[in-house]
């Protein structure tokens, strides 16, 4: 295996970032170089090989475990080692900073990467999709039930939530970490029911978790104050929850991506 230079990221990297992050072919635009400075870039890898950036990683803190956010390769760099260079700089730091676990996304059909992570120690824990909601096609779900109230919901109660919803310790939490986010929680006499987490910027919801189709409809209409024009939808990542996919795609939801979720032991990643 080759030998690259890995080393952190810094805003002088921006342009390398924006040539490589078209390559994980997602619906996402390419970030802004003010986000990857004050966001991506401090939470960040790059490989080099002599002076050429030929990869690059994201993490950040999700809980308990590191969430590898992305690990991107240069197309004319495949086949060298570069992700597992990557992989092993990442696993380090993870061990240094305390985590046992990580996790990351990953499309089904992307062989070579499932592969690597497969040799990390990873496995694959739940599917899920990332699917396009028209906000006008929310009124087409079944109607939310009775005594349903959704809020903005608090700091201080997401870890009530995340038990609640069976979601890990820090789902929520540690998207409160990125700026411009809207949270809100769903709950029926008091018990909760469902939870969002909303960036009105992108549009999309990374975190989204609902006891039924019902309840779902009324949280993501309790965002719809929180929409910028021209927006006339939403992303929303659907893990684990079938009923909840089929029902969105019932109503018009597209789906734009398959996701598989792979976690594993830190200490699996090898030396």
């Amino acid at each position: 295996m080759t030998s690259f230079l890995v080393s952190d990221a810094a805003p002088a990297d921006y342009p390398a970032f924006a040539r490589l992050f078209p390559e994980l072919g997602v619906v996402d635009p390419v970030p802004s170089a003010q986000r990857f400075t004050e966001i991506i870039a401090p939470q960040s890898i790059l490989a080099r090989d002599g002076e050429a950036v030929v990869g690059f990683a994201w993490s950040r803190p999700r809980g308990e475990r590191l969430h590898i956010v992305n690990v991107i390769t240069d197309p004319a760099n495949r086949r060298r080692g570069v992700g597992r260079a990557l992989m092993h700089e990442l696993a380090k730091r993870a061990r240094a900073a305390g985590f046992q676990r990580w996790m990351l996304r990953v499309k089904p059909e992307n062989l070579s990467a499932r592969k690597l992570y497969e040799g990390c120690g990873m496995r694959t824990v739940l599917e899920g999709a990332q699917l396009r909601v028209a906000w006008d096609d929310l009124g087409r779900l079944p109607s939310p039930p009775a005594g349903i109230a959704t809020a903005t919901l608090t700091a201080s109660e997401d870890a009530r939530f995340e038990r609640a919803l069976q979601l890990e310790a820090g789902d929520l939490s540690s998207v409160r970490a990125l700026p411009g986010r809207v949270f809100m929680g769903a709950a029926v006499q008091g018990v909760p029911v469902g939870c969002v987490a909303f960036d009105p910027a992108f549009p999309g919801a990374p975190v989204l978790r609902a006891r039924s189709p019902s309840d779902a409809r009324a949280l993501l209409e309790a965002l719809v104050p929180h929409a910028l024009p021209p927006h006339a939808g939403l992303f929303v990542s659907v893990e684990g929850d079938p009923a909840l996919e089929s029902a969105l795609v019932g109503v018009g939801a597209e789906v734009t991506m398959r996701m598989l979720r792979m976690e594993g032991n830190v200490d699996d990643a090898g030396a």
